[in-house]
């Protein structure tokens, strides 16, 4: 049994919710099936894009460390990242705040960070909803659905052997995987102390960046949970990818109990988004993105099927 799983995330178990969801709502009237980085419709000659994501468990270290205003910068990444992986320009964002009690102070520090990441990411706040509701939520809860407009969809269809993917680096363990590590810190393998500020780190924005080069890449891949299995989004085609050495914070998850496999399976391990482009454009998206990201040429698409990953111990694991 993974570690991911004794911490009570079923990924297999996700999955197969996402399978069915998918299946129940699924309609010829959308442009983007139900199960890509956003949802969308026609809307005249352009596509509307739709997502909804959270911070997740992150909220309960937010509150253990005091270092709250960051999860508003998570919300506001984890959904603009995500819509402009189909090409969608983020315009317009809600939010919905759950609270266990009134808490002033949380309440100020998330709107705070929602602002920061909103201003960041050139996208407009316009509403949303605070609950308070005790016996259903433990501290907080806090998530964003965000609408875009895409010209033209990037849903990787057109990606193909020969193809060059290459990788912007994350600002850490971004918003993913928390229940693991809040269980590593319950269990004494992993100290908050140490680690604490580390762990929150807010999600990379990374759309400003994409949008940059959007005309001369294929697709995009947002890497959050499940980790670089959300590249089977893109194609199915083999994909081969060389890892470089990650933060020191995925060391320590490791070093902690956490397989050296299961981190690629959990984590991004240094790379939030991965981009698929033509290898006559490679040269020139990279000078690009050079000058706000860090920026790595990952591999490859090859003929075949999989996702293959050289690690930075130089192990090979297929996920």
């Amino acid at each position: 049994m993974s570690e991911y799983k004794k911490a009570g995330v079923d990924l297999d178990k996700l999955r197969s919710y996402h399978s069915m969801i998918s299946k129940e709502l699924s309609s010829p009237s959308l442009s983007i099936g139900i199960g890509h980085y956003g949802g969308g419709i026609r809307l005249g000659d352009k596509h509307l894009i739709m997502h909804v994501d959270g911070v997740g468990t992150k909220t309960v270290l937010a509150l253990k460390t005091g270092i709250i205003e960051p999860t508003g910068i998570d919300c506001v990444a984890m959904n603009v990242n995500d819509i402009v992986c189909v090409g969608a320009k983020p315009i317009a964002l809600v939010d919905y705040l759950a609270l266990e009690k009134p808490m002033d102070d949380v309440v100020q520090k998330v709107i705070k960070g929602l602002k920061e990441g909103a201003k960041e990411a050139n996208v407009e706040i316009v509403g949303g909803e605070t609950a308070v509701m005790p016996g259903v939520i433990t501290g907080y809860d806090l998530s964003c659905t965000v609408v875009g407009i895409a010209e033209k969809l990037k849903t990787g269809e057109d990606v193909k052997p020969g193809d060059v993917i290459i990788g912007l680096a994350s600002n850490g363990v971004h918003a993913n995987g928390y229940s693991l590590i809040r269980r590593l810190i319950d269990e004494g393998k992993l100290s908050l102390k140490d680690w604490g500020e580390e762990l929150m780190k807010p999600t990379r924005i990374y759309s400003n960046s994409v949008l940059e080069v959007i005309d001369k890449i294929k697709s995009a891949a947002h890497i959050t949970g499940g980790a670089f299995s959300k590249l089977r989004r893109i194609t199915k085609y083999k994909i081969d990818l060389e890892m470089p050495d990650p933060p020191d914070i995925f060391k320590a998850i490791e070093k902690a109990g956490v397989s050296h496999e299961e981190m690629y399976k959990v984590y991004n391990m240094g790379i939030g988004m991965i981009l698929f482009l033509d290898r006559e454009y490679k040269d020139e998206v990279i000078s690009i993105l050079r000058k706000k990201e860090i920026v790595y040429e990952l591999g490859r698409v090859e003929e075949g099927e999989g996702i293959k990953i050289t690690t930075y111990k130089n192990v090979v694991l297929y996920v």
